[in-house]
């Protein structure tokens, strides 16, 4: 199996659980078992955690160097979205901004200490 088959499997895997979560909570929600504060408005806030899933999908083995950045990369911009948006600890976009610049420099370095510890997946061209 391709990498990239597998990576198309652990997607629909993951994005499958999520849904079923996602669908389970609402259902206990709507029936009174528990009690959400389900505001469609209030979206905005916890949009990120559609990034984190996404991500996760990419760093979950069998993967690539290229994949596995990109997964790190996502969850990391979710976690900077979600803390500047909601003003966590006092911060916002304006004090973050600079945590940007700082990942992709760890990207920049990551790479290719990654190419040489992924050497038996490489993707297939």
């Amino acid at each position: 199996m391709s990498i990239h088959t597998a990576y198309r499997w652990r997607q629909q895997l993951v994005w499958g659980m999520a849904m079923v979560i996602a669908g389970t909570v609402l259902l206990l929600d709507r029936a009174d078992i528990i009690e959400l504060d389900f505001n469609p408005l209030n979206f905005w806030r916890w949009w990120p955690w559609l990034l984190v899933i996404s991500g996760a999908t990419k760093i979950i083995p069998p993967t690539t160097p290229r994949y596995f950045l990109n997964g790190l990369w996502e969850i990391f911009l979710a976690g900077w979205w979600y803390v500047s948006f909601n003003h966590i600890w006092g911060l916002g976009f304006g004090e973050t901004w600079p945590a940007l610049v700082v990942a992709c420099g760890i990207g920049l370095v990551l790479r290719p200490l990654l190419d040489n510890i992924f050497v038996p997946t490489q993707e297939q061209k």
